[in-house]
């Protein structure tokens, strides 16, 4: 018969994991940081004076950005897949339910704008530039269609909800971390996690009265 202790063990081997991999960590963090220097980049090619006056240099720059996070979003679903994982490790039923759906609604997201964007610069006539690389596009040169068939606006609106989804998702990660005082944020820290093991309860034997053998007689 086993003893609490032993029963604790079992349970907690049973729920041990290493978290992601350090690929998949990292990956990660990369596309927080491109996502956030595109939307940074995004609002500057509209409002920021240099910008303004370099367009072209922020629409070139702004695209390759979106290429970038584009071949990063591919390479984590495919990692993904590779490694079995899914969201919500640890979580209960409805919050790794709802962390799938997050994630999901994430990589769509950013699919969605890409390929917007990807549609527009061959709309533009202006094909896919990347570092050194230029790369045209077989599709029909129509700028009328980007800047007042509504592509422009559905592309900012588009990022307008992504934004507010990244935020939310670091909103619930800093719950977690804050509030809930749980391993899910730290899982996802670039370098290597600790998570926290189950704390072990000390197996006590109820409590019997020592009877001194004399005192049976």
């Amino acid at each position: 018969m086993m003893t609490s202790d032993q029963q604790l063990d079992g349970a907690a081997a049973g729920l041990s994991d290493e978290g992601p991999s350090l690929l998949t960590r990292t990956l990660h963090w990369l596309m927080a940081l491109l996502v956030v220097f595109q939307g940074l980049l995004g609002y500057a090619n509209l409002h920021v004076g240099w910008f303004l006056h370099h367009e072209m240099a922020g629409i070139v720059l702004h695209q390759e950005v979106g290429l970038a996070i584009l071949f990063v979003a591919i390479w984590m679903m495919l990692q993904r897949l590779i490694e079995g994982r899914r969201s919500g490790h640890g979580l209960s039923s409805m919050q790794a339910r709802l962390a799938g759906i997050v994630h999901a609604a994430l990589y769509l997201l950013i699919l969605a704008e890409s390929f917007l964007g990807i549609w527009i610069m061959g709309l533009t006539g202006a094909g896919l530039s990347f570092l050194v690389w230029h790369i045209g596009l077989p599709i029909a040169p129509d700028p009328q269609l980007v800047y007042s068939g509504g592509l422009m606006q559905i592309h900012a609106f588009i990022a307008g909800t992504l934004a507010t989804l990244i935020v939310g998702h670091a909103a619930a990660a800093l719950h977690h971390h804050v509030v809930l005082d749980d391993d899910v944020l730290r899982r996802m820290l670039p370098w290597k996690p600790k998570t926290r093991q189950p704390e072990r309860r000390r197996f006590r034997a109820p409590a019997t009265p020592v009877t001194d053998a004399a005192g049976d007689r």
